[in-house]
C-alpha cells in the first residue's frame, strides 16, 4: 500500500490491510547521501521502533478520585485553574467512545483557554457523537510539586481522566520555548519522555501549532508533528485510529496507517545520517504544510466559559488566514500562507452566536494583518451597528501605520477604549523598508496625534532588535525613534505616554531570514543598556524580554534531531515555562548551552549564504524555497537610493463611509434605571476555589447570555450595574449570597427563574429572585457562620475555644494599602497591630454533632471577620479547610 493511498476504506470504515491481515510497512527513501553531500558519512539513524511488538493498541479509562485532588488546591496559586466544570463543557461518556483524544496548549490555563487553535480542534471533535475530547493544561510548578509527592498524575478537567488513559494526546505549541513544558507534561503524566520508550498502553503524543514548521528537534519524543490548518486532519487522525482499536492493531500499525493523513509528519518513518562536515540529512516522505480552505473559520458550537479569568477573555472572530504583507521575518505571515479571507456576514453572524454562547462584551477582530482585509471599514461598521447597542466593544490587533485605523477604534471607543497597538518593528524607514514593514515617522507621528487628541492617554509600539543589520545603525535609529515619541507624548499632554515592547529578533525556518546569524544575550545585553542610556524621556516605557530567552529560543528554531540530547537535559536539570520571563532559568540552559560544540553552534545558528540548504528542507515543503531566495536577493539591494518612501498620509472624512464616522453609543434608556432584580444563590463545588471577582464575572455573563436588561454605566468603561455584598472567601461555601442588579425595564422576576438558572454554571445555583423599584439596603450587624468538621478531636478543640473566649484577639497583619506600604522607610514594617474585640462579637453558639453555628458580628459594625477568627484566634490554617472542615456562610 502506498503511502498516498487512503488507509480507510470508505465503504467498510476498516483499515486496509495487506492480503496477510497485516499493515504493509512504509517504504522509506533509500539512503543516497551523494544527493546531498561529498562529505563522508559517520553515521546512520533509523527512527523507527517496534515499540511492544502486536499488543493491541489502547487502554482502559483511568479516572482519578477527586478526593486526592482536593486537598492539594488549598495549598496552591489560583486554585480555579485544576477544577474543570466550567460553563458549556458537553458531556459524552468517555468509555463508550470510539477514541478519546486530550488536548493542550503547553502552558497554565489561562493561556491555554485563550487559545484558538485549541478551541477549534476541541469543538472538530466534540461535534462527533462517536468521539470523546478532553482538555488539560499545565500546572504551575507549586501544584506540580504536590502531585509529585502525592503521586497523582495529570488529569483532565472536564471528567477528571488520566491522561494516560486517552488514545491521542494533542498539543498546540505556538513557539519553540514550549518544548521543554511538553517534556514537563509528558513527565507528569507518568508517560514516557522519549516515543521509542511508549507501549501500546501510551497515548500517541502529536503536536502542531507554528512553533514546529521545523520539527527535527522532537523528533526523539513525539510521534506525530503536524505541519498545517487541523480542522480535517484531527477527525482523520481520530478516524483511523479509532478504526485500527477496533481491529485490535498495535501501535506500530496504527502509526503506519497514520502516513496517509496529510501534513503529519511519523518519526518513525524516517533515516538519517550525519556526516564529517556536521550536517545531517533525512530520508523519508516529504510533507506539505495543510491549508484548510472554507467560507468561514472559528464558527464553534461548543464554546467553554472559563470560571477564572483568562488572558484573553473575549470573543475572537478570525477575519482571515494568512497574510499578503510579506514582512521578511515574520514566521506566520509566510507559513500561514495563502490569504483566506471570510464575508462579512458570515463573521457577523459568527459573532452574534458567539456572544450568545460565552456572555463576552468583547469581539477581538483576530487577523495577521487587520489590515489587508478588503472589506475592513464594512465589517466594523456592522459589527458596531449590530452588536455595540448591547455593550459590546471591538478589539483589534495591533495595527499599520494608516488612517483608516482612526475611525475604526473610535466605532466602539464610546462604549469602551480598546488599546491602540502599532507595529512599527524598526527604528527607521530604511530598515523598516527592508524587512518589508513600510511605515514613516512623520505618518506615526501624525497618527498619535490624532490618537492623544481623540481621548487615548496610552499608545503601545512594538519594536525589533536584531534584525539583520548592514550599516550597523539599528541601535543609534531605534534610541532616535524612541526619544521621538517621548517628545511627541510630552507635546500632546501631561497624560499621554507610550509603552514599547522591543521582541529580539530570532531567525525562523520557512521565511527570508532563516540564513541569518542569531545574536548572542551579549550583544542584545549591551544593545538594551545603550537604548536605556540613550532615551531622554519619561514619557517612554520600554519592556523586553531576557536575551537568553531569544538565545535558546533560536538554538530550537532552526536545529535538527540532535538538539533533543540538549532539550532533555535542560528539562531533567529545572527547564519548563521558559517562556516566562520569571520562569526562564538562565541558571539551567547556560551549561546546557555551553556543552553545545562551537561546530554545531554555528550550524544551528550561525549566518549562512542565502540559498544554502537546510536540514528540514529535506523533509517539509514549506514556502516555495525559490521564492525565498529571490526576495533575499530583494532584501540585501534595498538602499536608501532605491527605497520608496510610504506616501504622507492625512484623514480626510470623503475617504470613509459616512457611517464609520458616526461611532456607536449604548442608547440612553439602557442607562436608566427602572428598578433592581435582587438574585439570591449559592456558592458551592467548584466555584468555593474560585475568587469573589471571577465569580462576580462568572454571573455577569451569565446574566449577558440569559438577555437580562441590565443597566450600563456612564463611565469611561461601561459596563452593567452590579451590587455585591461583603466578598467571600475563597474556600468558603455559602448558601445565602446575593446580588442587586440594576435593570432599565421592570421584569417579572418569576418569568425569569428559569432563563437564568440554566445559564449559570455548575456551582452557582439560584435560590430566589425578587424585583423592586428601589434597592433593598441589608442592614445586618451579624452573619451566620457554620464549621463542619470531619473528625471529634478537632471539633473539640475548637468549640472549647468558642465557648470561652478571650475579650478581644491581639495579632498582627500586613498593611493592605500599597501606597502607604510603598512610601515606607527602610526601618518600619508593613505589619500593623490589630486589637479586634471578641467575646461580645460572637454569639448564638450552638453544636450538633462535629457541626458548631455562631453568629459573628461583621467588621463594619465593629468585629471581627471570619477569616481573622479562623487564621489568629482559632489557628484554622487554609490548608484544613474543605480537607479537615468545610467553613460555611448562611447554612
Amino acid at each position: 500500500m502506498s503511502p498516498d493511498q487512503s488507509t480507510l476504506d470508505p465503504a467498510t470504515g476498516q483499515l486496509q490491510v495487506a492480503a496477510d491481515g497485516a499493515l504493509e510497512p512504509l517504504s522509506v527513501a533509500e539512503l543516497d547521501p551523494s544527493k546531498y553531500t561529498d562529505s563522508p558519512v559517520l553515521e546512520e539513524i533509523d527512527f523507527a521502533s517496534d515499540y511492544d511488538g502486536d499488543v493491541p493498541f489502547g487502554s482502559p479509562v483511568e479516572r482519578i478520585d477527586r478526593n486526592r485532588i482536593l486537598p492539594l488546591l488549598q495549598k496552591v496559586e489560583k486554585p480555579g485553574r485544576y477544577t474543570g466544570g466550567e460553563f458549556g463543557v458537553p458531556f459524552k461518556d468517555a468509555d463508550s467512545a470510539r477514541a478519546r483524544i486530550v488536548f493542550s496548549y503547553p502552558d497554565t490555563y489561562e493561556l491555554g483557554m485563550s487559545n484558538e487553535g485549541l478551541k477549534i480542534l476541541y469543538d472538530c471533535i466534540q461535534r462527533r457523537s462517536d468521539l470523546y475530547a478532553d482538555r488539560t493544561f499545565l500546572p504551575w510548578p507549586d501544584f506540580r510539586q504536590l502531585m509529585k509527592e502525592e503521586g497523582v498524575s495529570l488529569y483532565s478537567l472536564d471528567q477528571t481522566l488520566a491522561v494516560r488513559s486517552f488514545d491521542v494526546w494533542a498539543f498546540n505549541a505556538a513557539h519553540e520555548l514550549h518544548y521543554t513544558n511538553l517534556l514537563y507534561a509528558l513527565d507528569l503524566a507518568g508517560i514516557p519522555i522519549k516515543r521509542k520508550d511508549r507501549t501500546a498502553e501510551d497515548p500517541i503524543i502529536i503536536t502542531g501549532g507554528t512553533a514546529v514548521s521545523n520539527p527535527l528537534p522532537l523528533f526523539d519524543f513525539l510521534d506525530g508533528i503536524f505541519m498545517g490548518d487541523g480542522e480535517d486532519a484531527i477527525v482523520e487522525i481520530m478516524d483511523i485510529i479509532a478504526a485500527g482499536k477496533e481491529q485490535g492493531l498495535s501501535r506500530k500499525q496504527i502509526l503506519d496507517s497514520l502516513q496517509s493523513v496529510e501534513g503529519l509528519i511519523l518519526p518513525q518513518h524516517y533515516k538519517a545520517t550525519i556526516h564529517e562536515d556536521g550536517q545531517a540529512h533525512y530520508y523519508g516522505p516529504v510533507e506539505g504544510k495543510r491549508t484548510y480552505r472554507a467560507k468561514e473559520f472559528a464558527a464553534l458550537e461548543n464554546v467553554i466559559v472559563p470560571s477564572i479569568a483568562i488572558t484573553q477573555d473575549r470573543v475572537v472572530v478570525e477575519v482571515n488566514r494568512g497574510c499578503g504583507q510579506g514582512c521578511r521575518f515574520c514566521h506566520a505571515g509566510f507559513w500561514k500562507r495563502p490569504v483566506r479571507n471570510a464575508e462579512v456576514s458570515n463573521l457577523v453572524r459568527i459573532a452574534g452566536d458567539l456572544l450568545k454562547r460565552s456572555g463576552n462584551d468583547t469581539i477581538t477582530l483576530h487577523s495577521l494583518s487587520i489590515a489587508d482585509y478588503p472589506w475592513l471599514e464594512e465589517l466594523v461598521v456592522e459589527m458596531a451597528q449590530a452588536y455595540g447597542p448591547e455593550g459590546v466593544s471591538l478589539s483589534l490587533p495591533s495595527l499599520r501605520v494608516q488612517v483608516k485605523t482612526i475611525p475604526v477604534l473610535e466605532m466602539t471607543s464610546g462604549i469602551r477604549k480598546s488599546n491602540v497597538t502599532f507595529a512599527l518593528e524598526a527604528g527607521s524607514e530604511l530598515m523598516r523598508e527592508r524587512i518589508r514593514k513600510k511605515s514613516s515617522e512623520d505618518n506615526l507621528h501624525y497618527l498619535i496625534r490624532e490618537i492623544y487628541g481623540r481621548g487615548w492617554d496610552l499608545v503601545k509600539v512594538y519594536f525589533m532588535l536584531g534584525l539583520p543589520d548592514r550599516d550597523g545603525r539599528e541601535v543609534e535609529d531605534l534610541i532616535n525613534s524612541l526619544n521621538a515619541l517621548g517628545e511627541l507624548a510630552k507635546e500632546c499632554g501631561p497624560r499621554k505616554k507610550v509603552n514599547v515592547t522591543v521582541s529580539l529578533f530570532v531567525p525562523k525556518p520557512f521565511t527570508t531570514f532563516q540564513w541569518e546569524e542569531q545574536k548572542g544575550p551579549a550583544f542584545f545585553n549591551e544593545s538594551i543598556e545603550k537604548i536605556k542610556a540613550g532615551m531622554r524621556t519619561n514619557r517612554v516605557h520600554v519592556r523586553h524580554p531576557t536575551p537568553w530567552m531569544s538565545w535558546v529560543e533560536g538554538l530550537l528554531s532552526r536545529s535538527d534531531h540532535r538538539v533533543g540530547y540538549y532539550l532533555e537535559k535542560a528539562f531533567e536539570n529545572g527547564a519548563s515555562f521558559d517562556s516566562w520571563d520569571d520562569g526562564f532559568r538562565q541558571d539551567v540552559w547556560e551549561p546546557v548551552m555551553d556543552e553545545v560544540s562551537p561546530e554545531l553552534k554555528q550550524l544551528w545558528m550561525g549566518q549562512k549564504a542565502g540559498g544554502t540548504p537546510l536540514a528540514f528542507e529535506e523533509i517539509v515543503e514549506g514556502f516555495p524555497r525559490d521564492r525565498l531566495i529571490k526576495d533575499f536577493e530583494k532584501f540585501e539591494a534595498v538602499t536608501e537610493e532605491n527605497m520608496n518612501p510610504p506616501h504622507k498620509q492625512a484623514l480626510k472624512e470623503s475617504d470613509f463611509p459616512p457611517e464609520l464616522l458616526k461611532p456607536v453609543e449604548i442608547p440612553a434608556v439602557k442607562q436608566q434605571r427602572a428598578g433592581f432584580l435582587r438574585l439570591k444563590f449559592s456558592k458551592t463545588g467548584n466555584f468555593v476555589y474560585v475568587s469573589h471577582l471571577d465569580m462576580m464575572d462568572a454571573l455577569r455573563k451569565a446574566l449577558r447570555r440569559a438577555g437580562l436588561p441590565m443597566t450600563f454605566s456612564r463611565g469611561y468603561n461601561k459596563h452593567e450595574k452590579f451590587h455585591f455584598g461583603d466578598s467571600l472567601p475563597i474556600y468558603m461555601h455559602s448558601e445565602q449570597e446575593v446580588a442587586d442588579i440594576s435593570l432599565y425595564e421592570p421584569v417579572d422576576a418569576d418569568g425569569w427563574f428559569d432563563a437564568i438558572a440554566a445559564q449559570l454554571p455548575s456551582g452557582l445555583q439560584l435560590k430566589g429572585l425578587e424585583f423592586s423599584e428601589n434597592r433593598q439596603k441589608d442592614r445586618k450587624e451579624d452573619q451566620n457562620y457554620t464549621l463542619r468538621f470531619f473528625d471529634e478531636d478537632y471539633a473539640n478543640r475548637v468549640y472549647d475555644m468558642l465557648v470561652n473566649p478571650p475579650e478581644t484577639v491581639v495579632f498582627e497583619k500586613r498593611d493592605r494599602k500599597r501606597k502607604r506600604v510603598r512610601n515606607l522607610p527602610r526601618h518600619k514594617s508593613a505589619m500593623r497591630k490589630h486589637e479586634k474585640s471578641l467575646k461580645e462579637n460572637l454569639k448564638a453558639l450552638s453544636r450538633e454533632g462535629n457541626t458548631l453555628s455562631f453568629n459573628l458580628v461583621l467588621p463594619g459594625s465593629g468585629g471581627l471577620s471570619i477569616v481573622d477568627l479562623l487564621d489568629r484566634y482559632l489557628e484554622i490554617p487554609r490548608e484544613d479547610w474543605n480537607v479537615r472542615l468545610e467553613v460555611w456562610k448562611g447554612l
